[in-house]
């Protein structure tokens, strides 16, 4: 009857312990990436709300777009990493990265190339300005 016993407490104690490791091989393998993979994704959209209010005011302002270049070759390496790992967590959490930089870069060059054509556009027109003034001086003194 002991021995019976003491079986029936190491079953217990045993099945115990594994109903324990396993919910932490979950949590382990599972949980805590599946985190990481949602604190991945809210960090690359962190900068989205500044880039909406530039391209509101036209204009990149104090708006650094560089670190949004990086972000892109960064997610690039990562997804590639995924691929030969075959690991979907960190997939997932650089897929959508990827996708927001692409868009924060577009939306970046997009504002660069407007200023651009704003300031030619005002040069060229003082230039016209000066130009259609010298010709009237000209003109005067003849």
């Amino acid at each position: 009857l002991q021995s019976l016993l003491s079986l029936r407490i190491n079953k217990t104690l045993l099945s115990q312990r594994m109903d324990m490791t396993s919910t932490a091989v979950v949590f382990e393998e599972y949980v805590c990436p599946t985190i990481g993979a949602i604190m991945s994704t809210l960090t690359f959209a962190a900068p989205i709300k500044s880039l909406k209010n530039s391209i509101k005011a036209g204009s990149l302002g104090d708006l650094n777009p560089t670190p949004w270049a990086f972000m892109t070759g960064n997610c690039i390496g990562w997804l590639a990493y995924s691929f030969i790992t075959l690991d979907l967590f960190v997939f997932f959490a650089n897929a959508p990265g990827l996708m927001i930089s692409i868009w924060l870069n577009v939306g970046a060059m997009k504002l660069q190339y407007y200023e651009e054509i704003v300031k030619y556009s005002s040069v060229q027109l003082i230039s016209a300005k000066n130009d259609d003034d010298d010709n009237g001086e000209n003109e005067r003194n003849f």
